[in-house]
């Protein structure tokens, strides 16, 4: 059915404390604003100057939530896959700036593979799918390795424990995504939209909560057949 599609994000948990965090952050810049205004056009500029650099402050912290929650996707449409990452593919923030650089909200990309040309897909830590992929994962390798060699101990704690979507194409490529945070039964309705789509595709899973999932997929494919 044209325009059909399966998409996985985010827990609800997640996106509700999130939207309470957003919304928080948006009164206080909008009072910051406010008294900046106020002070400046009252010739107190030092205070207008102070509330001002809050209200920026504020103002990134409310994009950096928006970009790290709601952000990113996984999706199925019309028989294609469509990976929303960020383009250092791991984190919601600029890795590659200054000392501020973790103040920047990353940008994201949007990657469309065909389901057909989809030979494996692994869900895990990054350790678990370096270990699983085959020969393209070379390029999940070079992507970490800035990461796993980072002089931030935060960067690696937060990278080593992340969950990651990665896909691999019949054609030797491979894709993938942080889905940290991601609703496990909505992935695995992925998962099956797309072993719908393609029964060849090899899956394996790492975690016991997506196994649980995915034995209830297996469980219904094998009613249906």
């Amino acid at each position: 059915m044209a325009g059909y599609q399966v998409k996985a994000c985010a827990d609800s948990k997640i996106r509700g404390k999130a939207l309470v965090v957003i919304a928080v952050f948006a009164v206080f810049a909008l009072f910051c604003i406010a008294m900046t205004i106020y002070d400046i056009t009252t010739g107190r500029t030092a205070f207008g100057v102070l509330f001002g650099v809050a209200a920026l402050i504020f103002i990134v912290l409310l994009l950096l939530r928006v970009n790290a929650v709601f952000g990113t996707y996984i999706k199925v449409k019309d028989g294609d896959l469509y990976l929303k990452s960020w383009i250092n593919d791991f984190l919601p923030y600029d890795i590659n700036g200054g000392f501020l650089s973790d103040m920047i909200p990353s940008k994201t990309k949007l990657t469309e593979i065909p389901a057909e040309e989809i030979s494996l897909v692994l869900i895990g830590t990054k350790d678990y799918v370096k270990r699983n992929a085959t020969i393209a994962g070379k390029r999940l390798a070079r992507a970490l390795y800035p990461y796993e060699h980072s002089r931030k101990k935060t960067k690696k704690e937060l990278v080593s424990g992340i969950d990651l979507f990665y896909v691999e194409t019949y054609g030797g490529e491979c894709s993938f995504m942080c889905i940290y945070g991601y609703d496990p039964r909505k992935v695995v309705e992925v998962i099956g939209e797309l072993y719908d789509l393609n029964p060849d595709i090899a899956i394996r899973v790492s975690s016991r909560e997506y196994k649980k999932y995915i034995r209830e997929l297996q469980r219904s494919l094998e009613e249906e057949y």
